[in-house]
């Protein structure tokens, strides 16, 4: 045997932990515990599967994870956890680093050097990575890896969370890098609503929400699905959404008649919703703040209306009109509402006195 092939032959069996007996099997178990993290970014859930093992005093990157284990030209990859190959699916298409990679399950594995991993997505999800062949390649991003705090254990995470996007953390030892995971969440659910083949009166509310935000062009389109909506089962939302749609269209005389209908129609938590969407979704402070006011003004002595000024004014950081207004809203609620509006109250009041 040559000293080359010795030499692969140990590094396998220390990478690998291979289970040459049920004792071994369980050691193995109990010290690389199998764990599992998910992160939903948008409607695209996000799993990875791994066992993560123990540093325990040893050198982990340049020791038993070698750097740069290319033998012979062939490349050894780490399969970034241990016992079994680690796993990542995604419920949705996706983007890693810039990089399209369709939905479905996928082994992952790492090339290791000392300032630099290539994360790689494969097909192959077996459970060693000494398989690991190039060939089976989808994806492959790289990273720069970064020092950090010693963890005993290897860790995934999720960080960096944003609307369409999230980031995701490999740590081990004094090291860690990462790459990112973004989605296109307007286009994941137009495509889960259009292929519903019987939808309902809120699909189509989903779908003009949904088909204005990706294309805020497509008035006309989104209108025609607010329209359907509406003829299926017409409701505060659904009307108000028609309203404000004809009114972009240029239709102004019968959004702002369907709109003026509409609101003298509003009961309950309607106004609170329609009203601090402007300022929560758009950032239009004003808007929020007339259709609000305009609520409570009109209806003084119901408790949502108190609540949802008290829920504009936490927006706008004026922290004694918040306190103003869930006190009333508190002291008006029902009764299978009192304990949500005492609580916010209170919370609120304590936040204020400890300023």
């Amino acid at each position: 045997m040559s000293k080359n092939s010795i030499l692969i032959t140990c590094l396998l069996i220390a990478l690998s932990s291979v289970p040459l007996s049920a004792q071994d099997m369980l050691s193995s178990t109990k010290l690389s515990q199998r764990a599992s993290i998910i992160q939903r970014i948008g409607t695209t859930d996000v799993t990875i599967v791994y066992h993560s093992p123990l540093a325990n005093g040893r050198k982990v990157f340049g020791g038993i994870v070698p750097y740069d284990f290319v033998v012979d030209g062939k490349e050894f990859a780490w399969r970034a956890g241990s016992n079994q190959r680690t796993t990542i699916e995604f419920t949705h298409d996706v983007k890693i680093e810039g990089k399209s990679l369709a939905a479905g399950k996928y082994g992952l594995v790492v090339l290791v050097s000392e300032k630099e991993w290539t994360f790689v997505f494969s097909s192959n999800m077996t459970w060693g990575a000494f398989q690991y062949s190039p060939e089976n390649d989808v994806v492959r991003v790289t990273a720069k890896t970064e020092s950090t705090d010693y963890q005993n254990w290897l860790s995934y995470n999720f960080t960096d969370r944003k609307a369409e996007s999230a980031e995701v953390v490999l740590s081990w030892e004094k090291t860690k890098a990462s790459f990112t995971i973004s989605t296109d969440v307007s286009g994941n659910i137009l495509a889960d609503v259009g292929e519903k083949e019987e939808k309902a009166a809120g699909d189509y509310m989903t779908l003009s929400v949904e088909t204005l935000k990706k294309d805020p062009s497509a008035i006309a389109q989104a209108l025609s699905f607010i329209e359907k909506s509406v003829e299926m089962e017409a409701g505060f939302h659904n009307k108000m959404r028609k309203a404000d749609l004809l009114i972009q269209s240029g239709q102004k005389t019968a959004g702002n008649q369907l709109k003026k209908e509409t609101l003298a129609t509003a009961k309950g938590f309607d106004m609170y919703y329609y009203g601090l969407s402007p300022y929560l979704l758009r950032g239009d402070k004003k808007e929020s703040y007339r259709l609000l006011k305009d609520n409570l003004d009109k209806n003084p002595e119901a408790w949502i209306a108190h609540l949802a000024m008290g829920e504009y004014y936490i927006k706008a950081g004026n922290q004694k009109k918040v306190v103003e207004h869930m006190k009333r809203a508190s002291e008006l609620a029902t009764d299978n509402w009192r304990n949500y509006a005492t609580y916010l109250y209170q919370q609120n009041k304590l936040m204020l006195e400890r300023r």
